[in-house]
């Protein structure tokens, strides 16, 4: 203890001027972060949250049966523009969504249910398109250009045909047909187990040209239409 004594006593300026340093130390770090901070202040990220306005909200009378994933691989778009197709440029694009069919119960009616012989008969509207949707959009392939190109334009054409060709696509693969009988199953069972009877469906003919629900069509980018031979074609 005594040694330890005397060896405070002889260092004691040294320790005095260690124990100044630190603080002197921590003071002029400290000083130096906050003229850091003053010049360059950390990155602030502001988000402004938008105001939403419900314009309208309606009853969805739709009983979706049959839910439809959809790809493809194959999205060429080519923009020609410039003297001798100088700002020529082109990309590819892969597109995944579904497409939902079911019935539209707008159209139903307390008249299409008869009971005969303990066995309802229910007469349901032709099933239909009830939503299309992408799910997952990605540009590939660039091409080289000697003009300035815009991408995103040429994604949103991409996505406004993958849209227009789902719809058609899945018709022609029978999902109006396996919606139809979805409903039946669907809607058979639960007559079955509320009940206690069986039932029998019949479905209203198609339209021929049956209107597509809004989120089937095709959206264009600004400034840009299809013509009657279904060419894209700049409109400003």
């Amino acid at each position: 203890m005594l040694t330890v004594i005397k060896f405070f006593g002889r260092n004691i300026l040294t320790i005095a001027v260690l124990a100044i340093g630190i603080i002197l130390g921590g003071y002029l770090i400290g000083a130096a972060h906050n003229v850091r901070d003053f010049f360059f202040p950390p990155t602030d990220v502001t988000v402004s949250r938008p105001v939403i306005v419900v314009k309208q909200t309606r009853a969805i009378a739709e009983l979706v049966t049959v839910s439809s994933e959809i790809g493809t691989t194959d999205i060429d778009v080519e923009i020609h523009q410039g003297f001798l197709n100088a700002g020529y440029y082109s990309a590819s694009h892969i597109a995944i969504g579904a497409v939902d069919a079911g019935i539209n119960f707008e159209k139903f009616t307390e008249d299409a249910i008869e009971l005969r012989d303990d066995t309802y008969t229910i007469k349901l509207p032709a099933p239909e398109i009830t939503s299309c949707r992408i799910e997952y959009i990605d540009q590939n392939q660039h091409s080289l250009t000697l003009l300035s190109a815009d991408w995103d334009m040429v994604r949103q054409i991409a996505h406004a045909e993958a849209i227009d060709g789902f719809a058609r696509d899945m018709i022609e693969e029978g999902i109006l047909e396996r919606a139809a009988e979805e409903a039946e199953f669907r809607i058979g069972e639960f007559i079955l187990n509320l009940t206690g009877l069986n039932s029998t469906f019949e479905f209203d003919a198609a339209s021929g040209n049956s209107e597509l629900p809004d989120s089937c069509k095709p959206v264009p980018p600004s400034g840009w239409a299809k013509d009657t031979d279904g060419a894209w074609k700049q409109t400003s």
